[in-house]
């Protein structure tokens, strides 16, 4: 039993919510309106991931990285992480695409 792969999820997890604090993106910028995003996306995640379990597409493959802490049959504790992971990533990376293009249209001065 390992927690590399989920250390490194958590680790992951914190440099972006460092990134997210440092420029107010989404969970520090709206916090309820960023919950609602990340509940709602690793929602719909977690469920194409349960239907990809139950019909056999997805199976828990052996690795020494992983913890071996099943919720449920063939759903690592350390998927339920990196759908969150990754729901969160995406909001940050979408906010910051956001602001990166307000700031180009204003500094060209182009309408919004």
């Amino acid at each position: 039993m390992s927690l590399a792969y989920l250390a490194a999820i958590v680790l992951s997890a914190v440099g972006v919510g460092a990134l997210d604090a440092r420029w107010r993106l989404a969970l520090f910028g709206d916090p309820l309106r960023a919950l609602g995003a990340i509940v709602g996306t690793a929602t719909v995640l977690l469920i194409t991931d349960l239907a990809g379990i139950a019909t056999g597409n997805f199976r828990l493959g052996a690795s020494p990285w992983m913890t071996g802490i099943e919720v449920l049959p063939h759903l690592p504790i350390e998927e339920l992480a990196f759908i969150a992971f990754l729901a969160y990533v995406s909001l940050v990376a979408f906010a910051a695409g956001e602001r990166i293009l307000a700031v180009r249209r204003e500094r060209s001065g182009e309408a919004p």
